[in-house]
């Protein structure tokens, strides 16, 4: 219950921050539906060197029982693949590597999505972008930061440096 809390107060909190997002009112409550989400859902590809990897972006709502409250936002899985053999991620419809994927409002770009990434090989997270590559509506930039920061991390209660088994800082591809 607190996580779901917690999770639905950090997304509302970077949506408030939006004039761009619609407020459509029911005797429910609100739906937050921030503008320019849509065109980041899909299927998104990169392939090069022996590796493809792949997002897939879907929407879902989070739902606020106490105050009747719904928010869009961006979730999804990845899958990455050297020659064939799976180093990261879930074939098909797997469980959420993407999660809370919105717009942040010390940004203020609706061609910036932020999101939680959670790496599967060693349940590493780390926070992502998507960027818009300008003048290129089917190509996105995919850059990630270790959550923890820097480099430095803990796996086990073992600090030291990491590095995350995806790419980085590659320009994904629309698929579908």
């Amino acid at each position: 219950m607190k996580k779901g809390a917690i999770l639905f107060m950090m997304v509302l909190i970077t949506s408030f921050g939006f004039s761009q997002s619609k407020d459509n009112r029911d005797e429910s409550g609100r739906h937050l539906k921030p503008a320019g989400l849509n065109k980041f859902y899909g299927t998104w590809k990169y392939e090069g060197h022996g590796d493809v990897f792949t997002i897939v972006l879907t929407k879902d709502e989070y739902y606020n029982k106490n105050s009747g409250d719904k928010l869009d936002f961006a979730v999804g899985y990845h899958s990455y693949k050297r020659d064939g053999v799976m180093i990261d991620g879930y074939d098909v419809g797997g469980n959420n590597t993407i999660t809370t994927g919105s717009f942040d409002k010390k940004v203020n770009n609706e061609n910036i999505l932020s999101f939680r990434f959670r790496e599967t090989k060693n349940r590493v997270n780390a926070r992502g972008t998507l960027t818009y590559v300008k003048g290129k509506p089917d190509k996105l930039i995919f850059k990630l930061v270790l959550s923890e920061g820097g480099g430095m991390i803990s796996i086990d209660g073992k600090g030291g440096q990491y590095k995350l088994h995806v790419p980085n800082n590659i320009e994904l591809k629309r698929v579908k």
